[in-house]
């Protein structure tokens, strides 16, 4: 790059899901005037997420400029097939460097705030302070005891709690969400103001809005954005109000900037849109001969088993009064009702994508698959169901993607604890895992009226950049481009996207923001991290809080 529009420093906002369907009303109904400035002012356009997009997978994408399928998070959770147990993902299984550890061994200090995927705080020249996977705040600021201690005495509405957990019932409820998460997005933006005061030499500056993405979520027909719209003044204006209360923090992270002469770069990590809801891909599974529901005596030894863990765990809380309430059973075993003796395959993961394992005969005795030749069969019949499935109400394919893991990215997904096939849903849908008693393939959720969408945002305010230029990217080009802005494009050598305003090439894709496919690469390494009962629960019960698990 030429060397006069090198910046010295980067500020970086992640909003969660954000995406222009809801951006640009906002901006032309005067909501958000920091944000019209900004755009005005810079290169913008749309960034394409990864697969599958969800929050963390996503975000740790665009940190690291890799997929899931290099860096190693498809989920808030992954499957460990050893313990038969869905595990919380945090940073110690990222299995590449951020772009915080590239510049820090370049002797560059970073500030990291609220990015998910960063607990344990990253070791890092500079501060990070960790976001929704920390089990709670004080973990959260576990990464530096001053700056801990700072934001307790000077940010009291500095939480880690989900403010969005339903649609709220009534106007009244409505603006008092609004005004909650208004002390929290203007929180969020002073712990930036404390960072720069005890890191003033900072290269690069992040903070994330986590809050965004459950509020879309929860009221998406109020933001009366498109055709799933709700006309009703006192819910709509609450609704903007949220939406005013993230701009004011914006522009108090915009002055920061401007104080400091730092370029600005902004990202979601997915976009957002209407949900019509969740598509039960277990049942769907059960119906299509793929899994099987256990026989009368197996339901009766599950049962038992539950009745032993009730019995276990009123017997601890006898004996200890403070004894932790996480110990139930929480193997897959215990979790779906299924034969796990003539089930060839499983989906444990819900919200934007259908990830299926196989059932393989080495990580569960006495499974169906114990040959390569069945597990290749097993995929085929996967991937054919999945493909063709149909909506009964109007014939409408459930998934428009199926993605066979192993071929589309040349690794073996039981070596690397992979999903074996991920099925993306049509765009209006979501998928759910709980098998209930229901026929319904979809079905309605009025608590989850929007979903995310691929279609995320891009904007690039700062030396060299031209105002108005159209983007078109990929999740994966965001850390090369920082690196790019910062002068340090030879640490991008290893990432899979590319800096959108290098010399290289044009900044419009031709791949229409396909995955690439990756080498082989070594499996993530066994950690000396590892949540605790307790803590795993605290963060699932956050997960579900933000409607991904039930």
């Amino acid at each position: 790059m030429d060397h006069s529009s090198k910046w010295n420093r980067v500020f970086i906002l992640g909003l969660d899901g954000a995406t222009w369907t809801v951006l640009d009303p906002m901006i032309q109904r005067g909501v958000m005037p920091n944000l019209a400035r900004l755009k005005q002012q810079s290169a913008w356009g749309e960034m394409t997420s990864c697969i599958p997009p969800v929050t963390s997978a996503a975000w740790t994408t665009m940190i690291t400029g890799n997929g899931p399928q290099k860096h190693g998070v498809f989920d808030h959770r992954c499957f460990d097939a050893e313990s038969r147990r869905m595990r919380v993902n945090h940073s110690a299984r990222v299995r590449v460097p951020t772009l915080f550890h590239k510049l820090s061994s370049k002797s560059e200090t970073v500030v990291s705030i609220n990015v998910p995927v960063t607990y344990p705080p990253l070791k890092v020249k500079g501060l990070v302070v960790s976001g929704l996977d920390a089990p709670h705040l004080e973990a959260a600021l576990s990464g530096n005891e001053a700056f801990a201690e700072a934001v307790r005495n000077e940010l009291p509405n500095y939480h880690h709690r989900v403010l969005w957990k339903r649609p709220p019932v009534d106007a009244k409820e409505f603006q008092h969400a609004a005004d909650e998460s208004r002390k929290l997005f203007a929180a969020r933006a002073e712990s930036a103001w404390i960072a720069d005061r005890m890191f003033p030499e900072w290269s690069t500056m992040m903070v994330q809005f986590q809050n965004l993405d459950p509020f879309q979520h929860r009221c998406w027909r109020y933001l009366n954005v498109d055709e799933t719209g709700i006309d009703d003044p006192p819910m709509n204006r609450a609704a903007e109000s949220a939406m005013n209360a993230l701009d004011s923090a914006i522009g108090r992270l915009l002055e920061l900037a401007d104080a400091r002469g730092a370029g600005v770069m902004v990202s979601s990590d997915h976009g957002f849109g209407s949900c019509s809801g969740r598509i039960a891909i277990n049942r769907i599974l059960i119906d299509k001969g793929l899994a099987f529901e256990p026989s009368l005596l197996g339901s009766v030894r599950r049962r038992r088993r539950q009745a032993m863990d009730h019995l276990r765990l009123w017997l601890e809380k006898r004996q200890d009064k403070a004894a932790r309430s996480a110990s139930f059973d929480t193997t897959v075993d215990a979790q779906f009702p299924l034969d796990w003796k003539r089930t060839l395959g499983f989906a444990p993961h819900q919200d934007t994508a259908g990830m299926i394992y196989l059932n393989r005969s080495w990580f569960c005795k006495g499974a169906p698959l114990t040959t390569p030749r069945q597990i290749d069969d097993a995929k085929v019949q996967f991937q054919q169901v999945l493909r063709e499935v149909t909506d009964p109400t109007d014939g409408s394919k459930l998934f428009k993607q199926v993605i066979d893991v192993a071929a589309e990215h040349n690794l073996d997904p039981a070596r690397e604890g992979f999903p074996d096939v991920i099925a993306l849903p049509r765009k209006d849908l979501w998928v759910r895992t709980k098998i209930t008693n229901r026929p319904d393939w979809v079905e309605p959720d009025p608590d989850l009226p929007g979903t995310h969408r691929p279609e995320g945002i891009i904007m690039a305010s700062g030396t060299g950049i031209q105002a108005g230029q159209k983007l078109s990217c990929r999740l994966i080009d965001f850390a090369p481009t920082v690196l790019g802005r910062l002068g340090h494009s030879e640490l991008a050598i290893d990432m899979e996207g590319y800096d959108v305003f290098g010399s290289s090439g044009s900044n419009l894709r031709k791949d229409n923001g396909q995955s690439l496919i990756s080498a082989p690469h070594s499996p993530a390494h066994k950690s000396e991290f590892e949540y605790d009962d307790e803590e795993q629960k605290l963060i699932e019960q956050r997960l579900a809080d933000l409607g991904y698990l039930e």
